[in-house]
């Protein structure tokens, strides 16, 4: 499998806690550049999220906007509800 090369500059010290991890330091960072791309593909919550968007029907279109929802919450968190 070919590879391209990349080349960074990292704090001193570093190469040496990375070969705590693993003794070859290119396995640790090929994998957790890996990861970052996965976790980046990966979306965030409303990407995720989306297609739930108005599928529940009868409630507050917004609730984190609702004056009136926002008014009766607090009054029950008052009481203890």
């Amino acid at each position: 499998m070919h590879m391209e090369t990349i080349i960074f500059k990292v704090r001193p010290g570093t190469r040496e806690r990375l070969r705590g991890i693993n003794p070859n330091v290119s396995a640790v960072l090929r994998q957790g550049v890996e990861e970052m791309i996965k976790r980046k593909r990966a979306g965030s919550a409303l990407e995720k999220s989306k297609h739930l968007c108005g599928i529940f029907k009868g409630g507050p279109r917004d609730l984190a906007t609702s004056k009136n929802y926002l008014k009766q919450y607090a009054s029950a968190c008052e009481i203890g509800e």
